[in-house]
């Protein structure tokens, strides 16, 4: 049978179990009931929270197939249940709730779940999410098998039709399931969920889904761990969106050019401000960069076309070896003035422009120290340039 892969992100990325009790929960403990028939005699607890992951019991299933287990959770909490040979069982539960789980000869969901309502929420989800994988699998299946067919273009194409099907019905089942039960930590586990690789709910496209979620469980929840790591989450997503939109605005075309002064190759200063009344490209990259060094020819071809006609380069690496910085610019001939920024991932110009070590990008300035363009796309480089250079002269 297949293992189960990691689908769930960052803060919640959940668990389940101990051993040994009775049918019915005391007043302060939580009760799980299992019968399992696995070949992997291990059956693994633990109990994950957004920053940590907490390690509670493990039980042996040689001796005995079913099992009890009591747990002390005075609040909602997220616990896994995990076997080699079986997919991770998420449940929900807290002081005074049973959870009674059996094992299926069941291979795309091998259990039967019976427990509160919240419980009840994460295993239909995972049921779901699990069936629809496995339809996945036999798509996979076949584009294996079909690789030598002469057919296989058509087929494959038919393949990905179908499991972006899947993916995006299965997609608008989670947003469903999460707009109906906002205010369940089910809606935590589903809204930060994947399938396959792909995130089911994007951060910024998809947050007004997140808002929704964080309002009902501060309303139903406040002093809930989950509830309470999921607004911290939340809020700095929140910051995120906000950031990047006034970084959009700030290095919007017809803005000036952010300032900084560093050390240049030749041991002098000098930042954009150094080069008001020319035009100037500045390019970001890093020599440790497979694609800013496939992108190095692209910035010396058109440096060595547009120069002659006032085109000057400011190049900003983010190596923090220079013995391969300076390598790569003689082995590339990579033209113009060189800085390397030491500071790398941390560097405040990483903040200043946005960047995010997303790598290579380039900015086009004109004489006035203004932003004409921005990308990280240097197929039109040469275009954009042409541009600038013409603007110039009929201005």
């Amino acid at each position: 049978m297949k293992k189960y892969r990691p689908y769930f992100m960052i803060i919640f990325i959940l668990l389940l179990f101990s051993s040994c009790g009775q049918e019915k929960p005391g007043k302060g403990e939580t009760l799980i009931i299992g019968n399992y028939f696995s070949s992997d005699s291990k059956l693994y607890l633990t109990r994950v929270y957004a920053a940590n992951i907490e390690t509670i019991d493990s039980v042996d299933l040689a001796s005995d197939t079913a099992f009890t287990i009591t747990l002390d959770s005075p609040d909602y909490a997220l616990f896994r249940l995990e076997n080699n040979d079986l997919y991770p069982l998420i449940v929900v539960a807290k002081n005074g709730d049973t959870v009674k789980i059996e094992q299926t000869n069941d291979k795309a969901w091998p259990y039967h779940i019976q427990g509160n309502t919240e419980c009840m929420l994460v295993a239909n989800f995972l049921e779901k999410l699990n069936r629809e994988e496995y339809k996945v699998d036999s798509l996979s299946a076949i584009f294996h098998n079909s690789q030598s067919l002469p057919d296989f273009p058509a087929i494959r194409e038919r393949l990905n039709e179908e499991f972006i099907i899947i993916h995006n019905a299965f997609k608008e089942y989670a947003k469903s399931t999460v707009t109906m039960y906002p205010s369940s930590l089910a809606a935590i586990v589903i809204i930060n969920g994947f399938f396959r690789e792909f995130l089911l709910f994007d951060q910024r496209k998809d947050f007004n889904y997140y808002e929704i979620v964080d309002k009902a469980l501060m309303e139903r929840m406040p002093e809930n761990k989950y509830a309470k790591d999921f607004h911290i989450q939340v809020e700095n997503i929140k910051a995120s969106i906000e950031y990047e939109e006034k970084a959009k605005q700030r290095l919007s075309a017809g803005r000036l050019v952010p300032e900084f002064e560093l050390y240049a190759i030749n041991g002098e200063k000098t930042g954009p401000q150094n080069y008001k009344g020319r035009l100037l490209l500045i390019y970001f990259w890093a020599a440790s960069d497979a694609k800013s060094r496939q992108t190095n020819p692209v910035i010396k071809k058109t440096y060595d076309n547009y120069h002659q006609q006032g085109l000057e380069l400011l190049t900003i690496s983010f190596d923090t070896d220079q013995k391969i910085w300076r390598a790569a610019i003689e082995l590339d001939s990579l033209p113009g003035l060189h800085i390397d920024d030491m500071d790398g991932v941390r560097s405040p110009l990483q903040k200043l422009f946005n960047l995010k070590m997303q790598l290579p990008a380039y900015f086009l300035i004109d004489t006035k120290g203004r932003i004409v363009h921005h990308d990280r796309d240097f197929r039109e480089l040469p275009q954009k340039v042409v541009d600038l250079i013409h603007s110039t002269l009929q201005f």
